[in-house]
């Protein structure tokens, strides 16, 4: 596990119930083995928006930002921004594979194993988003 070096991140990660930690801790590892083999032009900026823990990288115009959250009692969420084109990319991608809701979010079961590929490619065009889009 990588150390936190935002402790408002770390009490974040620490709210979440038991049941959503692990789960959460892990996809928070899977977008730093993604963003450490991108050029990110600067890093990864982990930060807490809307009191989630945030990835994004630290100069604009690289990418956009994915967040982690309970998403209710079963699942958690990998948030995107609406205003981009991510989660309905991902859906084409991945269709029936993984569980979506709106144009927001990408859900994973608590029960379920978690979908690590999947997750490496979301992060990875999160990230790069605007990148990619030249």
């Amino acid at each position: 596990m990588r150390n936190f070096t935002n402790s408002a991140v770390r009490r974040a990660f620490d709210s979440f119930p038991e049941s959503h930690r692990d789960l959460s801790m892990r996809i928070r590892e899977l977008i730093f083995d993604v963003a450490e083999s991108l050029d990110l032009r600067g890093g990864l900026e982990e930060t807490l928006k809307w009191g989630e823990p945030s990835y994004l990288p630290s100069k604009p115009r690289i990418g956009s930002a994915v967040r982690i959250g309970k998403f209710d009692e079963h699942r958690v969420a990998l948030y995107f921004n609406c205003q981009t084109t991510l989660v309905e990319s991902f859906r084409s991608i991945f269709g029936e594979r993984l569980s979506f809701s709106k144009n927001r979010a990408v859900l994973f079961e608590i029960s379920q194993p978690l979908p690590e590929g999947e997750i490496r490619v979301c992060a990875r065009m999160a990230l790069h988003y605007h990148l990619d889009r030249k």
